[in-house]
C-alpha cells in the first residue's frame, strides 16, 4: 500500500516561497464569498501556509500534490507576479514531484 503522505523540504528557502504561493493562489482559485467547498478549498490552502511558516520540513497529503504543483505553475508562468526564468521555479518544481 503507498503512502499516503509526502515530505516535503522546504529549505533554501523553498517553504517561505512556497508559502507566498499558496497565500496568492488562495486568493486567485478560492476567492472569498465563495461556494461553501471553495471556502472549505480555501481553507485547506491556508492551512499549509500556516504549517509552512512553522517548519521547513512538513508532511502533506499526497492529494494535496497536484494543487501544489498547479499553484507553483500559475505562479511562474501565468501570473504577472514571478518569471519561469527564476531557479525558484525549478527548485519548487524538483521538491513537489
Amino acid at each position: 500500500m503507498r503512502k499516503r503522505t509526502f515530505n516535503f523540504d522546504g529549505s533554501e528557502g523553498a517553504a517561505a516561497m512556497l508559502g507566498i504561493i499558496l497565500h496568492h493562489y488562495a486568493d486567485i482559485a478560492f476567492p472569498r464569498g465563495g461556494s461553501e467547498c471553495a471556502a472549505a478549498s480555501r481553507e485547506a490552502v491556508l492551512s499549509i501556509v500556516a504549517t509552512l511558516k512553522q517548519a521547513e520540513f512538513i508532511e502533506l497529503s499526497r492529494r494535496q500534490r497536484p494543487m501544489l504543483r498547479s499553484a507553483v505553475k500559475w505562479f511562474y508562468i501565468d501570473s504577472e507576479y514571478a518569471s519561469p526564468n527564476d531557479p525558484m521555479f525549478l527548485t519548487l518544481t524538483n521538491k513537489l514531484q
